[in-house]
């Protein structure tokens, strides 16, 4: 409605302007002596004459009314370029709500499946949001983590793939005891970890997010580290061949001969056909 009383307007003006000139110049037109034609050329020349005579006239009427327009017409495309962007900013703003709201509306299963259909094709950005909005709504959600961690390893993001494995190792550390009513002496979730590798009673599952912290190490080339996330994945799985090969090869890259050699009789001893026991022998009879 207010468009069409704009445009109104503006003909109204436009009318009135004309109506002004073409009235202030009718003497003009009076005063044009036809009669002092010849007959014979009176009706041509008539036609001509009022043909020119409104052409410049129009030329004219048309070049002040649009210094008088022009003004106005700058200030209206002005404002409604305006109100143009406005319009876009909301259109945006209600378009991110409105996705904020689907979001909310949907299961964490149905995120769960979203963010993993992001994986597969790589889209990192929208599964990294579907992954913290989950964890928005259950902050001690695992699995969530767990995709969260595998999805920075896969964006080559080492150092915040780190932090949340760390922070899922001291989640999980927590979650486990208090299912086994095993008492916490620090509170503090920092040291939930170090509490539980000190008890008999711990959670094997931790061993496959050690593994997972070293491969991340060894990926952002800190051999070291991986080397002491393998040993702690040792300590939970003593037997498990995969963890003392790594064991082994990093501690021979570390110049650790004691502890390459001790890590080789234990894999020699519970898993005596491994094909790499004869390759470590032959490294380990050549360190000194």
């Amino acid at each position: 409605m207010f468009w069409i009383i704009l445009i109104s307007l503006i003909l109204v003006v436009s009318l009135a302007a004309f109506l002004y000139i073409i009235l202030k110049r009718l003497p003009e037109l009076k005063a044009l002596d036809i009669d002092s034609i010849p007959k014979e050329k009176q009706g041509e020349a008539k036609i001509k004459i009022l043909e020119a005579k409104f052409l410049r006239q129009r030329q004219m009427n048309s070049e002040r009314l649009n210094k008088v327009l022009n003004p106005v017409r700058n200030k209206t495309v002005s404002w409604l370029n305006q109100v143009q962007d406005q319009v876009k900013l909301m259109e945006k703003k209600y378009q991110r709500e409105i996705q904020v709201e689907e979001a909310r509306t949907k299961s964490i299963n149905e995120l769960f499946a979203e963010a993993q259909a992001f994986l597969d094709n790589q889209d990192y950005t929208a599964a990294e949001k579907n992954l913290i909005e989950i964890i928005a709504r259950d902050k001690k959600n695992l699995k969530a983590y767990e995709m969260l961690a595998s999805l920075y390893r896969q964006a080559k993001n080492y150092e915040q793939a780190e932090e949340v494995i760390k922070y899922l190792i001291k989640l999980r550390s927590l979650k486990f005891r208090k299912d086994k009513n095993i008492e916490i002496k620090k509170e503090k979730i920092e040291d939930a970890e170090a509490e539980m590798l000190e008890t008999v009673d711990v959670d094997n599952e931790l061993a496959r997010y050690y593994d997972d912290l070293a491969k991340v190490y060894e990926l952002a080339n800190k051999k070291e580290r991986a080397l002491d996330s393998y040993l702690r994945a040792n300590a939970i799985e003593p037997n498990n061949p995969k963890y003392l090969d790594k064991v082994i090869e990093l501690a021979i890259v570390a110049g650790d001969k004691g502890l390459a050699k001790k890590t080789y009789r234990q894999l020699k001893e519970i898993n005596p056909e491994n094909a790499k026991l004869v390759g470590f022998r032959e490294v380990l009879e050549k360190m000194k």
